[in-house]
């Protein structure tokens, strides 16, 4: 079944680990949860429990 050596990791580094080495400001909310940010244009959402809040963040955006 060509399993990976239990330790053994598909990435060598998290998107979160290189975003903060560059300065960004990274921000999460508690796990199972939803929760997204906007920052000017960019709206983000944190997994896929987030769809309800970045769908409510782009409505507002639109000015609907």
């Amino acid at each position: 079944m060509n399993l990976l050596p239990r330790g053994k990791h598909l990435m060598p580094w998290r998107i979160e680990d290189e975003l903060k080495n560059l300065g960004a400001n990274f921000i999460t909310a508690k796990a199972w949860t939803g929760f997204a940010v906007r920052d000017g244009n960019l709206i983000t959402g944190q997994q896929n429990f987030s769809g309800t809040e970045t769908a409510a963040m782009i409505i507002e955006a639109l000015g609907r």
